[in-house]
């Protein structure tokens, strides 16, 4: 009967061609198993990986959870980045930095996709999650320009306690990079030796941004 009433759509394109999976067989085979390399030359990261694209079923999937707080999509996030961590990443990290978001928009979402992400990559990795960054108050990042995030960058962040050796820095999107980069900045004056970050979804290259440490 509810068969009769409940539309099912892939959740990775929203096709309707499925049966009890909540995703497709074409989406499900763009999820790549693996993480994927962004090039780091010429940033202050050492290392920087994503598991899909932002125009593919992961970025779907990330949009889903972060806006429409669908948690099915955000189950699949999370299965699919523990089978991209299967082969452990390159390195352990000696402590994981989720990009933090301010009380105010998490108690608008209701969700944190970075921390959730963080949380995993510990479960894997077993290394300890650490708050080690504040969000100033400002706009999101998704609504400003590429001007507008280089301007803001070295004020996206204040540091909440110092970290050491080799920091994992994780977010939902990677788009211009200038978050990442400014999440960077704080950590090396704040005890980092070394700075990776891993993404779900990358919109685009890692660009080069220049910031100053706060």
């Amino acid at each position: 009967m509810l068969d009769l009433i409940a539309i099912r759509e892939c959740l990775g394109c929203g096709t309707t061609e499925v049966d009890a999976s909540p995703i497709c067989d074409s989406c499900d085979a763009q999820l790549r198993p693996a993480l994927q390399p962004i090039s780091t030359r010429r940033t202050l990261m050492t290392h920087a990986w994503s598991t899909g694209t932002y125009d593919g079923p992961v970025g779907e999937l990330v949009r889903r959870t972060k806006f429409g707080l669908d948690q099915r999509a955000c189950i699949l996030l999370e299965g699919h980045l523990v089978c991209c961590l299967e082969r452990g990443l390159p390195f352990k990290p000696d402590s994981i930095v989720p990009v933090p978001t301010t009380p105010w928009r998490m108690m608008a979402r209701g969700i944190h996709l970075p921390e959730i992400l963080a949380g995993r990559i510990g479960q894997v990795s077993g290394a300890p999650v650490v708050w080690a960054l504040r969000r100033r108050w400002g706009l999101p990042q998704s609504q400003r320009t590429f001007a507008e995030r280089l301007e803001a960058g070295p004020d996206l962040f204040a540091p909440v306690q110092r970290v050491a050796g080799h920091v994992l820095v994780v977010d939902d999107v990677l788009t211009s990079g200038a978050t990442l980069h400014a999440a960077s900045a704080e950590l090396l004056a704040n005890g980092a030796e070394s700075v990776s970050g891993l993404v779900m979804a990358a919109a685009g290259p890692l660009r080069r941004v220049a910031v100053r440490h706060s």
